[in-house]
């Protein structure tokens, strides 16, 4: 990539931008703020081609709906002993098995990551930090699978997995939760991606939460 961007500097290019020129590739960033009822105007006043690159970050407005794109996935809450929970009326300390079941049509390789967004009232059970929280003890949970490596983040549990054209097609990963603070809470998307082919993938639909304090 340095020496793509090297190489592409030292092209010929005559670019006008809002008014003023520019004779080599230009990198920029803008905020949202900036461009409100004014929108950048880019010409090229050269002769050779230019290719222009658009990347745009940021939160939706309103939620996403759910998607399947080569994979599905779905968020199910269920109390330790399997038994299925309804979270959006938690209570503080009440404890959850968090289940992603992940279906992939058809099986191909590739290095697959999941990630599931947690409501800011709900904190993981770190099994490398709480015995107790060891999702090792779920034996009722069917079509397990052993990820690469697992992160326990204060605002997401992430799995890496690798897949192969005959695996089985679906999977699930789990992880425990505790609910710790009273309140009402967006519930976010779980995600999941071929890390190396971003087309296949598949996401849940957001929801909401409630963590009533403990009586």
């Amino acid at each position: 990539m340095v020496l793509a961007a090297r190489a592409l500097a030292k092209e010929t290019m005559a670019l006008d931008i809002d008014g003023q020129p520019a004779k080599q590739a230009v990198f920029r960033s803008y905020k949202a703020s900036e461009m409100a009822g004014k929108p950048v105007r880019i010409t090229n006043t050269g002769e050779a081609p230019v290719q222009a690159v658009v990347s745009v970050s940021g939160s939706p407005v309103t939620p996403e709906p759910a998607a399947s794109n080569g994979f599905k996935i779905e968020r199910n809450y269920f109390t330790l002993d399997g038994k299925q929970a309804d979270v959006s009326k938690a209570k503080q300390n009440d404890r959850f098995a968090v289940v992603l079941k992940i279906t992939e049509a058809k099986p191909e390789y590739g290095h697959i990551m999941v990630a599931d967004y947690l409501p800011a009232g709900f904190e993981i059970d770190n099994p490398h930090l709480v015995s107790s929280g060891d999702s090792g003890t779920l034996d009722w949970i069917e079509d397990g699978e052993e990820p690469e490596n697992t992160e326990f983040r204060d605002d997401r549990f992430t799995a890496a997995i690798d897949r192969a054209s005959d695996d089985k097609s679906i999977f699930t990963v789990a992880y425990v939760v505790r609910a710790v603070s009273p309140g009402k809470y967006v519930l976010p998307q779980a995600y999941v991606e071929d890390m190396y082919n971003p087309s296949r993938y598949g996401r849940s639909a957001t929801g909401t939460v409630e963590v009533r304090p403990a009586k």
